[in-house]
């Protein structure tokens, strides 16, 4: 019984971890003066892997590309566009969606960025990201 309920706990938890980081991510976007459309367009925007997101990512977040190139002036266009969606919170089955890469091959780039930035494994990567 024991075990069930600690498991329950935990899960319970990270749920919660997980809403209020969603919220810190969109009061952060909200104090860069984002109205509530502007959210949405970026998500259709990457939801539709289209062109454009990027560019308006960086309109929306112009210290983002900036702070992650200081940490690592290596990084290529398609980790900083890697980069862009976790910071918008996507997880892995909604990047490899938008991006048209299996789950393995995002959870790969993943791996590499986290290395390339230092971001420790016990860390979120996304958390880290939003923050920046």
């Amino acid at each position: 019984m024991g075990l069930i309920s600690d498991r329950n706990v935990k899960e319970s938890t990270i749920k919660e971890l997980e809403k209020t980081n969603s919220e810190l991510m969109k009061q952060q976007m909200l104090i860069n003066h984002l109205s509530e459309e502007n959210i949405q367009e970026i998500f259709k925007l990457a939801k539709k892997n289209s062109p454009l997101f990027f560019e308006k990512f960086q309109v929306f977040f112009p210290h983002f590309v900036s702070g992650i190139l200081k940490i690592n002036p290596d990084l290529i266009h398609s980790e900083l566009y890697f980069c862009a969606l976790m910071k918008l919170d996507f997880d892995t089955k909604k990047i490899a969606q938008c991006t048209n890469n299996s789950i393995r091959a995002v959870e790969s780039k993943k791996y590499r960025i986290r290395k390339k930035l230092n971001i420790p494994s016990e860390i979120n990567i996304n958390s880290f990201l939003i923050k920046i």
